[in-house]
């Protein structure tokens, strides 16, 4: 046999063993997939695919398997809105095979498409392997972001509360979402995206104890809960008795209900017996609307929030279908729905995520001293020049510079890097904590905080139960564009809620914005303030907080009183220097009271109020309020287990109450202490800002409520500020006459003094603001004259 032919048979030999391992290799990778499991995912975003920008909201995820397998479901989301927040919600599952399993993740509201968020399942763990294919269902989230308002309904009618979107043809965005008991979050945070609770003739007590705890947290974070029902109100309310407005006492029929048809602008025809039930208001409880004697409408704040009682069923015609029912509403949920340009985003991000770049500016990390590194580099010189010099050659060594001026500049680069990193090599925090106190001792918490890395690497840093993160770097931190470059890692767990960061580079900063931190007993504020017959501002503030108070500002009838620092259970007077008083007239308040300096010592508190009073949802809570400043730690995480040394900043704002004492005699309220609410609006572009109102072509309607109590009765209403530009006009509701009546523009003044009290519907002055054209204005202002008749 010839070399070439046993060669041959050598290489079929070796060509056929191969061909045998690359088919085993092929079978084995088939089988390997059909091996592995098959995943079906389902996913329902939001409410009812409605997701509130800017707020938490649930994401139910049902996932089936055709085997059992446990680990990690992850949800990705990069880049939220722009602000550099790329976080991913973890949570731990076990799929029994073939049976369906929810789980449910609360997320941030905002825009959602294939580009900028992902689904992953992890075997195990997110930190071990790939993750698995889903065999089924899309692996991503799609959402527009909605700002409007959301009216949750429980109710044994669907259709309950429909007549509210009756509004959205006026340039309103408003969505009412029928919920079933099921359906509804059993914590508070994931509530965080409606605005209103609406529960009428529904079996409340077949809510779980769980929601029925949620909802009431979630009243006291904010949330308006309406309880009615007419004849089934006991029902709606029943799990509800001790935060109601009202004692049930029983039922009554009527034949009218001439407030609330006055309220509505509109006829009301009720053709036969109407059922409404009847009750007392508690202490603390202010009855809105009344018929025939009874109380239909009662309203009492708790916390930041309030549940509102109505005495009739919401479903039940003819009122539900009747054309002045929306108007009614809008009225009596003023302030609770949010007025947005339904076609625009706003100008302004979210308070929260807009102060994450403020604590980029960390108290404890400081440049090093120019004058210590201009000596530095002075001795570098005088060292390595003259002196090496006179030295290498006064010992005949001038060839040995080669060697020690290489190593005279190792020695200082180290100097200088050692002495510019003495504050950099332990891990530490800056933290901004906003504290939104209610006046009652109760207040809600929420934290930005910036973590400082000293070293390349993993961390992982611990936060109490319950509290919702959002996560990211700083513009020149970590992190990546590209979805799948996401580095941070958010795990609800059993005791804890756990923060991982990962591969953050040396000196780095990884931001954490926090929330549903529960609603804490912080103290409040107590104020003793009024008018004297000068009409000036007199009184005392007491500190009842749990901290000493820096630098207290009252802001009040269009000024800013500078009443210094306050100690705890301390009280200050508010000042009469006129130094102390600063006139806001619509400025910028936070540049009126933190200019900017070459030293700049208060560029954290400018930046931070700023903020605050830019937020769309503070701009009606910013006319008559108190805030201070403390830097105690009120906001603590760990790492290992171990705390983490944090710089903190901590504004302290409560809404004020003016005292205003009805003595029995004459009353004057002058400008700019009643404070206007915007109901309705009809137009496609809309806003309302610090510096005053823009309006597209249509109208806005605003109402000012008057004094409390029904023991006043007014001789002279004046309104300032009725001039508008030339394509506006404003009008006045006569609430007898049922028609607007157009303002005068002269002095930019409107007076009323003869029988003003036709003007006056439910005890509030109602204004029509509409134009033929794209407006920016100022608020009107009011003052009241009249006499009291309490004694």
């Amino acid at each position: 046999m010839s070399l070439c032919t046993r060669s041959l048979r050598g290489l079929s030999l070796w060509v056929m063993a191969l061909l045998v391992l690359a088919a085993s290799l092929f079978t084995g990778s088939g089988t390997a997939n059909a091996d592995a499991p098959k995943i079906q995912i389902q996913t329902e975003l939001g409410y009812k695919g409605k997701l509130k920008e800017g707020k938490w909201n649930p994401l139910k995820i049902t996932l089936t398997s055709d085997q059992d397998i446990a680990g990690d479901i992850v949800v990705q989301i990069q880049s939220y809105q722009g602000m550099g927040i790329e976080s991913s919600y973890v949570q731990y599952v076990e799929l029994p095979k073939d049976t369906p399993k929810e789980v449910v993740i609360g997320i941030p509201g905002g825009y959602l498409n294939k580009d900028n968020n992902q689904i992953l399942f992890y075997e195990k763990s997110y930190t071990e392997g790939q993750p698995i294919p889903f065999d089924l269902g899309r692996n991503y989230l799609q959402s527009s972001q909605y700002s409007g308002a959301l009216i949750a309904v429980l109710s044994d009618d669907p259709d309950t509360m429909n007549f509210m979107n009756a509004l959205n043809g006026r340039g309103n965005s408003l969505n009412t979402v029928p919920l079933k008991a099921e359906e509804l979050p059993d914590q508070a945070q994931l509530l965080n995206g409606l605005d209103v609770l609406v529960i009428n003739n529904f079996a409340s007590d077949t809510l779980s104890a769980a929601q029925q705890e949620a909802i009431a947290h979630w009243v006291s974070e904010g949330g308006t809960l309406v309880l009615s029902g007419g004849a089934g109100y006991v029902k709606s309310a029943a799990p509800f008795a001790d935060i109601a407005p009202v004692q049930w006492t029983g039922t009554t029929t009527v034949q009218s209900l001439p407030e609330l048809e006055k309220l509505g602008g509109k006829p009301l025809s009720l053709q036969e017996s109407y059922t409404i039930s009847t009750a007392t208001p508690v202490e603390g409880a202010e009855s809105q609307l009344e018929g025939n004697g009874n109380p239909l409408i009662v309203s009492k704040s708790r916390g930041m929030g309030q549940v509102m009682y109505a005495a009739y069923d919401l479903a039940l015609e003819p009122v539900a279908s009747w054309g002045g029912h929306a108007d009614a509403w809008a009225s009596i949920l003023r302030g609770a729905l949010p007025l947005v340009n339904p076609g625009g985003m706003g100008y302004y991000q979210p308070m929260l995520e807009s102060l994450g770049y403020v604590t980029e500016y960390f108290p404890s990390l400081k440049m090093p001293s120019f004058q210590l590194l201009l000596w530095m580099l002075i001795g570098y010189a005088v060292i390595v020049g003259p002196l090496l010099y006179f030295i290498l050659k006064k010992v005949d060594k001038r060839e040995w510079a080669w060697l020690l001026i290489p190593a005279l500049a190792v020695v200082a680069s180290g100097t200088v890097y050692t002495v510019g990193s003495s504050d950099r090599t332990e891990e530490m925090a800056h933290t901004i904590n906003v504290i939104e106190m209610d006046g009652e001792g109760s207040a809600l918490k929420s934290s930005v905080s910036a973590f400082f890395s000293p070293r390349s690497g993993n961390y992982t840093l611990e936060f109490p139960k319950n509290t919702y993160l959002r996560a990211g770097g700083s513009s020149n931190s970590f992190g990546g564009s590209r979805l799948g470059d996401n580095n941070t890692y958010i795990r609800a767990a059993e005791n804890e809620t756990l923060l991982e960061f990962r591969n953050m580079p040396q000196w780095s900063l990884g931001k954490v914005y926090m929330q549903g931190q529960g609603y804490n007993e912080a103290g409040k504020l107590t104020s003793d303030i009024r008018l004297d017959a000068a009409g000036q501002i007199v009184g005392q503030v007491t500190n009842e907080t749990k901290s000493d108070l820096e630098n207290v500002v009252l802001v009040m009838g269009g000024k800013a009183y500078r009443m210094g620092d306050i100690k705890q259970g301390e009280s200050a007077e508010v000042p009469q220097d006129k130094a102390q008083i600063l006139t806001t007239n619509h400025q910028n308040l936070s540049n009126l009271l933190y200019p900017y300096t070459n030293n700049d010592v208060y560029n954290r508190e400018r930046e931070v109020l700023s903020m605050y009073s830019y937020s769309p949802t503070n701009i009606d809570k910013t006319s008559t309020y108190i805030f201070g400043w403390s830097k105690d730690h009120l906001t603590n995480y760990t790492r290992a287990g171990k705390e983490v040394s944090s710089d903190q900043l901590n504004f302290w704002v409560q809404p004020i109450q003016m005292g205003w004492a009805l003595n029995e005699g004459e009353i004057t309220i002058p400008y700019g202490f009643l404070t206007p609410e915007v109901t309705q609006v009809n137009s496609p572009i809309f806003g309302t800002y610090v510096h005053g109102v823009e309006l597209g072509q249509g109208t806005m309607i605003m109402e000012f409520p008057l004094l409390p109590g029904d023991d006043v009765k007014y001789s002279e209403i004046s309104i300032k500020g009725t001039r508008v530009p030339g394509v506006a006009t404003m009008e006045l509701w006569n609430a007898s006459s049922g028609e607007w009546e157009p303002m005068t523009q002269q002095n930019s003044v409107h007076v009323i003094a003869d029988n003003p009290e036709q003007y006056i519907v439910n005890n509030k002055i109602r204004i029509m603001i509409s134009t033929s054209d794209h407006v920016n204005f100022m608020m009107p202002e009011l003052s009241l004259k009249g006499e009291s008749q309490h004694d």
